[in-house]
C-alpha cells in the first residue's frame, strides 16, 4: 500500500481537480448538510441529490466503478442500520407514482431514504477526495483557520497509515508461513491478540522515532501546497454555479413535501 492508493485519482488535470481546495471544501460540506437536512420519507428527492456529485466524477475522468466498489465495502453497516427501521414504524403510507399507488409502510420508506442519502453523501465525499490531493486540503484547513493539532493529526494518519498497512500485511505473511494447521479457536485468538500487541508495541515505537526525527528536522506543524492557494475565476464560476444548483434542488425539495402534504 502506499500514496498512490489513497491518492490514486487526485493528481489528474480535470476542471474540478484544478479548483481550489477550500472551495470544494465547503461545497462539500454544505452539500451534505442539505442532503442530511431532507425529511426521512422523501427518498425521491434524495436521488435528485445524487445527480450532481455523480456528474462531477464522470467529468473529472474518475473511473465509477472504483467509487462503487469501496462505497460497498462500508455499505454493510448502513445496511443493517435501514433495514432494522421497517420493524420499528409500521405506519401505512400511500405513494403515487403518476396513476399508479401503492401502499408502504413509514419504516420502509425511512429505510429507503436512509440508503439515498448514504449514496448521495459518499459520492459527495468521493468527488472531494478523488479531485483534491490531501496535502492540498491539509493546506487548505490550514488557511482556513482550522485547529492544528486536527491537521496534523490527519497528516500523521495519512502519511503513515500506509507503513502500518504493510507491518499489518507483513505479520501476517509470516504467521502464515509458520501455521501448519488449524489450532482451535481459543488458541487462534491467543495469537491474533499477541501479534495484534505486538504491532502496538511497533506503532509506538515508530512513533517515537518519527517524533524525535521531526524535532530534529525543525518542524513547526505548518503545511505548505506544491503551488499558491488563492481564488480564480474558475473558483468563482463553481460557486455560482453550485449555489444555483442548491436553489434548484431545494425549490424541488418544498415541492414535493407540499404535494406530500397535500397543500
Amino acid at each position: 500500500m502506499h500514496h498512490a492508493y489513497l491518492d490514486k485519482y487526485a493528481n489528474q488535470n480535470s476542471f474540478f481537480h484544478r479548483l481550489d481546495s477550500r472551495v470544494k471544501f465547503l461545497a462539500a460540506l454544505i452539500y451534505t448538510i442539505l442532503i442530511l437536512s431532507i425529511p426521512p420519507r422523501s427518498a425521491a428527492v434524495v436521488f435528485c441529490y445524487v445527480v450532481a456529485p455523480f456528474g462531477m466524477l464522470v467529468w473529472a475522468g474518475i473511473p465509477i466503478g472504483f467509487v462503487a466498489r469501496r462505497i460497498l465495502a462500508v455499505s454493510p453497516f448502513v445496511l443493517v442500520l435501514a433495514l432494522s427501521c421497517p420493524f420499528f414504524d409500521q405506519t401505512p403510507y400511500l405513494l403515487r407514482l403518476g396513476d399508479i399507488t401503492f401502499q408502504l409502510s413509514g419504516g420502509w420508506m425511512r429505510c429507503f431514504t436512509i440508503l439515498a442519502k448514504f449514496a448521495a453523501t459518499m459520492l459527495t465525499l468521493f468527488a472531494l477526495t478523488c479531485t483534491t490531493r490531501f496535502t492540498d486540503m491539509l493546506a487548505g484547513l490550514q488557511q482556513m483557520q482550522c485547529p492544528s493539532i486536527l491537521i496534523v493529526q490527519l497528516s500523521f494518519v495519512y502519511r503513515y497509515l500506509f507503513v502500518l498497512v504493510d507491518r499489518v500485511h507483513h505479520i501476517l505473511r509470516a504467521r502464515a508461513a509458520r501455521k501448519l494447521r488449524y489450532l482451535g479457536l481459543r488458541q487462534e485468538i491467543r495469537i491474533a491478540a499477541i501479534m495484534i500487541a505486538a504491532l502496538f508495541i511497533q506503532s509506538l515505537e515508530s512513533a517515537e522515532r518519527i517524533y524525535r526525527a521531526m524535532q530534529g528536522r525543525g518542524f513547526t506543524g505548518s503545511f505548505h501546497a506544491l503551488k499558491p492557494i488563492r481564488i480564480n475565476r474558475r473558483d468563482i464560476y463553481f460557486i455560482f454555479v453550485f449555489i444555483g444548483i442548491c436553489i434548484f434542488l431545494h425549490s424541488i425539495m418544498r415541492i414535493w413535501l407540499n404535494e406530500l402534504n397535500g397543500v
